[in-house]
C-alpha cells in the first residue's frame, strides 16, 4: 500500500535521474520539459503549488512504513470554479514497476482531486501506443472520450493522444460510495 506525500525540491534529483532520455521525458511530461529535465524547470512547476488554489499539485509516492519514493503524480490546470483538474505526469519509478503500484499511487490521486478538492471531473493524455498506462488508467475507471491524431511530433514520428476523463459520480458509484 502506499500514499501521496507533497513533492518537494528535495526529490528532484530522484525524479531527474528517471528520466533516460528525450522521448521517455515527452511520453512522460508532454512538450511543458525539456530534455533533459533539471531543477530549474521542476522549480517552475513547483512555483505552481504556491498561494491560495494553486494550479498544481505534485506528489512523490511512498510505500506506507517506509520512507523511500517509489513514483510520482501531478493534478494540474486545477479550476476551482468549474471543479476539473488534468491528471499527468505519473510516473512509477523503474525499480517499483509491474507492481500494481500505479493504479493504486491514480486512486490515491484522483481521491485526494475527488474529495481533498472537490474536484467534479479529472482528465487526463495519453499517447495510444501506451498500452500499460492506458490499461491502468481504465482499470481505475478513466474513460477515453476524444482521440487527437497527428497530435504531437515526435523526430520522424507523429504520436496520436487519447484524451481520458472520470467524473464524481463515476468514481463514486464505481467504489461504492454513493
Amino acid at each position: 500500500m502506499l500514499h501521496l506525500e507533497p513533492f518537494d525540491e528535495t526529490d528532484a534529483f530522484q525524479l531527474i535521474r528517471e528520466i533516460p532520455d528525450d522521448r521517455f521525458l515527452l511520453q512522460w511530461a508532454g512538450p511543458k520539459y525539456r530534455f533533459p529535465l533539471d531543477m530549474a524547470q521542476i522549480m517552475d512547476t513547483l512555483a505552481k503549488t504556491c498561494g491560495k488554489d494553486p494550479s498544481h499539485k505534485v506528489f512523490k509516492a511512498v510505500l506506507k512504513g517506509h520512507s523511500e519514493t517509489i513514483g510520482h503524480i501531478q493534478l494540474m490546470d486545477i479550476d476551482y470554479g468549474h471543479k476539473n483538474c488534468v491528471l499527468g505526469r505519473v510516473l512509477i519509478f523503474s525499480g517499483y514497476r509491474g507492481r500494481g503500484f500505479g493504479s493504486q499511487m491514480i486512486e490515491c490521486a484522483v481521491r485526494y482531486a475527488f474529495d481533498g478538492l472537490g474536484m467534479s471531473e479529472i482528465t487526463l493524455g495519453v499517447f495510444d501506443f501506451n498500452q500499460s498506462a492506458i490499461a491502468t488508467y481504465r482499470k481505475v475507471g478513466f474513460k477515453v472520450f476524444q482521440v487527437n491524431r497527428g497530435a504531437r511530433p515526435f523526430r520522424d514520428e507523429i504520436w496520436n493522444v487519447l484524451k481520458m476523463r472520470i467524473t464524481r459520480n463515476a468514481w463514486m458509484s464505481r467504489y461504492s460510495l454513493v
